[in-house]
């Protein structure tokens, strides 16, 4: 079955209409609406960031790993498996997500995924990708702190643990893709190698996400924050974003590693002072560069594997722009005396987006490789 010959098939147009559905039930739960979820508030974090970024990422890594080792893709069983486990999760947390059988369910799919990934890894003596792995038994570990013992410390732990492998993902690829553009189309200033600022820049981002989980929003981590945001705005610069404005697919990922740099600035300005709050640190990292990082990782991988150009369609690029607009939306929005028109406006704009990429990644993951 075609739909099972790599994991990106089933993975991503999942996670897309999960994200693009989930955004409207929470914003009908936020208006008083009744849901079967115990506290709609919980659900809703727990959901983004434990439902949508994991089947995004099992898309990402079970599709590139057999690149990185050079082993077979996963089987078809083993997919529909996989991608079975993170679909019954989501309907147990819809349905009861107070309920410790669902909270389980929920909690099984990550450890599954690494060690699947794990195996693959070590039997192709691929050392250099465990840190990948590691990086995703970490986001478990914050699940089951969030599910289990603080929610608070959880969901900052989680979002911690993102923001390291946006960070790691999003420094991987985006100068890769665009040299490798660049090169083709003869241009002589590539993206910079990886140097001193990268090695700067991961290990200020390192002793961010470690002070705030311990710390929380301490002057300790506002401060280590705001120089991690300048590192990180400093890293990207080097890449060369503006000479590949032209290719939307490319200049997109520039586009969304600058939200990385966004949210540590705001998670500064919320640790040293009453510029911003924890909201808006959240939605920049999660709306903002989870979502639009995802995004466009997801579309080019589509593309890409599918065998068909790696080229923006004009309805790519408004769906792209929609995503960062939503997302800019909803964390303008605690700016405002009353955030409820920009909440409902970039909360709409952004779930349209992923249902439009939802739509755009189903044809192709059911039709067979070009």
């Amino acid at each position: 079955m075609t739909f099972l010959t790599g994991a990106y098939r089933p993975f991503f147009p999942a996670a897309a209409l999960f994200a693009g559905l989930s955004i409207p039930l929470w914003l009908v739960a936020r208006m008083g609406a009744e849901t079967l979820a115990g506290d709609p508030y919980l659900w809703h974090q727990h959901e983004m960031l434990w439902g949508y970024l994991p089947a995004a990422l099992a898309g990402f890594l079970f599709t590139a790993i057999p690149n990185w080792t050079g082993r077979p893709a996963l089987s078809p069983l083993a997919l529909l498996a996989l991608i079975t486990l993170w679909l019954a999760g989501r309907g147990a947390m819809l349905v009861a997500s107070d309920a410790m059988a669902s909270q389980l369910l929920t909690a099984s799919f990550l450890p599954v995924a690494a060690a699947l990934a794990l195996r693959e890894i070590l039997a192709a003596g691929n050392k250099r990708n465990i840190v990948v792995v590691a990086m995703v038994g970490a986001f478990w570990a914050a699940q089951l702190l969030f599910l289990w013992f603080d929610a608070q410390t959880g969901i900052t732990a989680g979002f911690a643990v993102a923001l390291l492998l946006m960070t790691l993902i999003g420094g991987r690829v985006t100068p890769a893709f665009s040299r490798n553009w660049l090169k083709k189309h003869g241009a002589t200033r590539l993206p910079a190698e990886f140097g001193v600022i990268d090695k700067a820049t991961l290990v200020l981002t390192v002793v961010t996400a470690l002070l705030w989980i311990v710390t929380d929003t301490s002057m300790l981590t506002g401060l280590t924050a705001a120089l991690a945001a300048l590192a990180q705005a400093l890293r990207l610069s080097r890449w060369r974003g503006l000479a590949v404005w032209k290719e939307p697919l490319l200049f997109a990922q520039h586009a969304a590693y600058a939200w990385l740099a966004i949210g540590l600035a705001l998670l500064a300005a919320s640790s040293l002072g009453d510029w911003a709050s924890i909201g808006q640190v959240h939605h920049a990292l999660g709306a903002g560069a989870i979502g639009t990082m995802t995004a466009i990782v997801m579309l080019r991988a589509l593309l890409g594997h599918s065998g068909r150009p790696i080229e923006a369609t004009r309805a790519d690029s408004v769906l792209l722009i929609a995503l960062h607009l939503g997302a800019a939306l909803r964390v303008c929005a605690d700016w405002m005396p009353d955030p409820t028109l920009l909440y409902h406006a970039g909360g709409t704009l952004w779930a349209a987006a992923m249902i439009a990429l939802a739509m755009r990644a189903f044809p192709i993951a059911i039709a067979p490789r070009l």
